[in-house]
């Protein structure tokens, strides 16, 4: 939905652009380079570019939960900026452990500077990320609260690391099991968006149980948007488009997951068959889909997105939020449900 991203580039991003900005004042050298080339505002040349354009998932939900409940977002900004570096932090990570050449339309870091000084760049952006959310201190934070920020930023990528590691251990397994898979996308994609939204109800100056409660719903928004990328994998369009390289890799995908604990033992039995290969090529990426086609993967992981979203929605009842900001968080959860980036 255009809706919500039509609040982020219109109030958050030029005041979060500023703030991440900040974060990187007097840095210089080739280390922070690479950074700024992550975050695009420099080209591999070292030539800055226009500024940021791109949706930013996670400072939204860290800036519109703080609004949603004291009715400004200002307060939050160093905790925004803070999750956005984080996520780019884990994005080069991720493109070095998956071997993905690019990252969106350009190469990714490693691909440009190599394996070795790209783990250097991600270990930086953490490193910058704490530095970020420190700065919540200039904001009138109290210094009991902003240790409560910090611990809940380090607990939450201990969390995120535990998912990645899941999920790479998962690659050759063929047994895994839905729940499995469910603990696994809370920890890789829900742990951070969790993050965002405690660290967002921090921020608001809330107690313990309006932070947990907010945390609840980004952690199930990010199980549901683990869900619905990994449709996407497998039906990103006609069959001639280039399969992902998450489905290439062998990732196991909650569709491909749900198929080997319910289907029948001859369908069982050919996606072994493809998996059990030492490396796939788009035509076995093509004839899992195909396989896929013929029972019900699809239709239930978008039912399992769409009840994701509305236990996102329910851990926030009985919490005081703005009807502005309800609307907004439906909105969100829609956006989420429906796939729509």
């Amino acid at each position: 939905m255009a809706q919500i991203w039509e609040l982020f580039h219109g109030k958050y991003q030029d005041p979060l652009e500023r703030e991440l900005r900040e974060t990187f004042a007097g840095q210089e050298g080739l280390l922070y380079n690479m950074l700024l080339y992550q975050m695009d505002w420099m080209d591999e040349n070292g030539t800055p570019t226009s500024g940021m354009t791109q949706d930013r998932l996670h400072p939204l939900l860290c800036l519109l939960s703080c609004e949603s409940l004291m009715g400004e977002h200002e307060p939050a900004l160093p905790a925004a900026a803070a999750v956005e570096l984080v996520w780019n932090f884990s994005l080069i990570h991720e493109d070095i452990q998956s071997g993905n050449p690019d990252r969106g339309e350009r190469p990714a870091v490693w691909w440009v500077w190599g394996p070795g000084q790209a783990i250097n760049a991600g270990d930086g952006m953490h490193a910058l990320a704490r530095l970020a959310l420190m700065r919540l201190e200039e904001r009138d934070m109290p210094v009991d609260r902003l240790l409560d920020a910090l611990r809940l930023l380090d607990q939450s990528c201990l969390d995120m690391f535990e998912g990645q590691h899941q999920d790479l251990a998962y690659q050759e397994k063929l047994n895994l099991g839905v729940n499995a898979y469910f603990k696994m996308a809370a920890g890789k994609t829900g742990a951070l968006m969790a993050c965002a939204m405690g660290l967002g109800a921090l921020s608001a100056g809330r107690e313990e149980v309006v932070v947990e409660a907010f945390r609840t719903c980004g952690r199930s928004l990010g199980i549901a948007r683990q869900i619905i990328d990994d449709v996407r994998d497998l039906w990103a369009g006609p069959p001639e488009t280039a399969p992902s390289n998450n489905a290439l890799n062998k990732k196991k995908l909650l569709p491909i997951v749900y198929a080997l604990e319910t289907a029948e033992v001859s369908t069982k039995r050919e996606l072994g068959t493809l998996y059990f290969k030492r490396v796939l090529e788009a035509p076995d990426v093509q004839k899992i889909v195909d396989i896929l086609d013929q029972g019900s993967a699809r239709d239930f992981c978008l039912e399992k997105a769409r009840q994701y979203c509305r236990d996102a929605m329910d851990s926030l009842e009985g919490v005081d939020i703005s009807g502005w900001g309800t609307q907004q968080l439906r909105a969100l959860c829609e956006h989420i449900s429906e796939g729509d980036r």
